[in-house]
This record gives C-alpha cells, sequence and structure tokens, in this order.
C-alpha cells in the first residue's frame, strides 16, 4: 500500500467547525470540518478534495487528535494517508483475513479458504474481575502436525491485555516463522493486527481522540513481531466446540484459577504432545504419587 504526504493547519477552530488547509507538493485546498455531524466541506474541487473524501476516515482521526491536543491556529500538521486502505468489515470475519507485511510492503486481504503449508497458533485468555488475576494457554502446530504447548498466569487486570499477551508469546516463539496463522476468539486483537496498529504509528500510539494508546507498549511488541511476516487471522467463536480453542480456554481457565496447581504452576506442569494427542501432566501430583507407589513398594518388600 502507498503513502500519500500531506500537510495541514487549522486557520480556525470554534465548538461546532474547524477550518483548515490541506496541500500536497502540488495543490492544496480549504476545508471545513464540521464538529457536530463529522461532514467535510469544500470552497473548490480538485483532485485533492477527492483523496480527501476517499479516505475521510482516516482525516478524521487525524483532526479529532489535534482538536484533542489542543492544536493552535497556524502551526503545519504533518500526516499521511494509506492510500485504499481495506478496512475490517463484520463480515470479513467469517474469512480468513490475511495481513501481509513481507516485501516491505502491506497488503490485507480476506479470502475464504485458509493457507496451506502453514504454521498454526491457537490461543486464549481468560481475567477472573472478582480475583484480579488472568491466565493464558497457546498451542502451536507446525506443518507437520507436531505441536507445542504454552501457558502462563498473571495478574494483568484486563480481558483484552491477557488475549494480546497470548498472542504476543505465541508470535515470540515463533519468531523464524514467516507465515503464521493465528486463531483467536478477540475481534479486539484481530482488528488491532489487521488495522488499527497501523494508523497508531502514522499517529505515533495515539487514538483519534488524542489520547495514548491503551496498551501501547504491548501493541509495539506486536509490531515487531509481525514486522516482515504474513499472518492469517481467522476469529473463532467462543465456545463453539472448535476442539484446539476449547483445549487453550480450559487450560487458561485452569491457570487463571490455580486449581490443582501449586503457586508456581507454570513450572509444575509439563505437556506431552504427539500429533493430534496433548496430555499435560502436573508434576507435584505426578511426584507425590510416584512417592506413595515407592513408599508402598518399599514396605511391600519388608513384609516377611
Amino acid at each position: 500500500m502507498e503513502l500519500a504526504n500531506y500537510i495541514l493547519s487549522f486557520s480556525w477552530i470554534d465548538e461546532e467547525q474547524a477550518s483548515f488547509m490541506v496541500q500536497d507538493d502540488r495543490k492544496k485546498i480549504s476545508v471545513r470540518y464540521n464538529r457536530k455531524n463529522g461532514n467535510f466541506s469544500f470552497d473548490n474541487h480538485n483532485e485533492l478534495s477527492e483523496t480527501i473524501r476517499e479516505n475521510q476516515f482516516q482525516l478524521k482521526k487525524i483532526i479529532n487528535s489535534a482538536l484533542k491536543g489542543k492544536e493552535t491556529p497556524g502551526q503545519p500538521i504533518h500526516f499521511s494517508f494509506i492510500k485504499d486502505f481495506p478496512f475490517i468489515k463484520n463480515d470479513d470475519f467469517n474469512g480468513y483475513i490475511q495481513v501481509d507485511r513481507r516485501y516491505n510492503d502491506l497488503d490485507i486481504q480476506v479470502k475464504n479458504n485458509e493457507t496451506e503449508n502453514i504454521h498454526k497458533l491457537f490461543t486464549d485468555g481468560s481475567y477472573a474481575h472478582d480475583r484480579e488475576q488472568s491466565g493464558y494457554a497457546g498451542i502451536i502446530e507446525d506443518p507437520g502436525g507436531n505441536r507445542q504447548v504454552f501457558h502462563a498466569s498473571s495478574s494483568v487486570k484486563s480481558s483484552n491485555l491477557i488475549e494480546l499477551l497470548a498472542i504476543s508469546e505465541g508470535l515470540e516463539r515463533l519468531m523464524h516463522v514467516d507465515k503464521i496463522q493465528v486463531n483467536t476468539d478477540s475481534r479486539f486483537v484481530i482488528r488491532g493486527l489487521a488495522q488499527w496498529i497501523h494508523f497508531w504509528k502514522l499517529n505515533d500510539w495515539h487514538t483519534a481522540q488524542g489520547s495514548r494508546v491503551k496498551f501501547a507498549r504491548h501493541w509495539q511488541q506486536l509490531d515487531r513481531l509481525s514486522e516482515g511476516k504474513f499472518l492469517e487471522l481467522k476469529w473463532i467463536k467462543a465456545h463453539s466446540g472448535d476442539s484446539n480453542h476449547t483445549f487453550c480456554h480450559q487450560m487458561a481457565k485452569k491457570f487463571l484459577s490455580g486449581e490443582e496447581l501449586c503457586n508456581n504452576c507454570c513450572r509444575c506442569m509439563i505437556t506431552v504432545s504427539r500429533g493430534k494427542s496433548i496430555i499435560n501432566i502436573n508434576i507435584t501430583k505426578f511426584a507425590k504419587f510416584f512417592g506413595k507407589l515407592l513408599i508402598s513398594l518399599f514396605f511391600f518388600r519388608m513384609e516377611p
């Protein structure tokens, strides 16, 4: 996708409207923005006015950010449009949203069929408001069907953040893989990876309202982990019966609750994976069982 660079400067601002000039290296145009209904009007029409109309969603974000930051008239604002950016629609979540950031470019498409011979990442996170405790789990499956499971507990106090952390760890484990399918029930993370993150970067990690992006540090890490990769984002409806997602959900809940686990639950669990089969072994319980078995065998041998 191509970036187009512009300069904007406000001439006057009041509670209802803002008037400003937009220019590129060839043309300039005077624009009025209605702060009540979000509409633009132009003193004349040319190629630049058409470009603004086509990218008005992006320009509204820039204008609102500037007004929120109490921008003063006459101060130039340098900004860029991402030409022909394909914004995600609700129907797109039924398909495979492909974000290709290889080859120093950004290409976003939605396909009906998944990509073959691709590493797959399944994740789910869980947050308990009453205990302010979180947990997440994930499965990594290579094209040959070999699997790796990861999991963690956390004290973060956000269901959105724990979902983001789960995917971050999965991508970090796949740092040297350039094609990854990400399966999650979090539309928040999918929209972030496929849409918001590209505008936040242009806006210095601020929202359209001028405030700092929530979880900016974690989004920046996810951005770095996605750089130069082909990500295929697949939304899985929660509790829809998908076996991989169900497994991640159950593991996330277990590590969240601490049930049947010691305080260092991430260290006392091992996962044995072969093909499609996944077995979780609680080392603490296994050690206790094995210890009891050894004692029983010892006393059995001591009997006359």
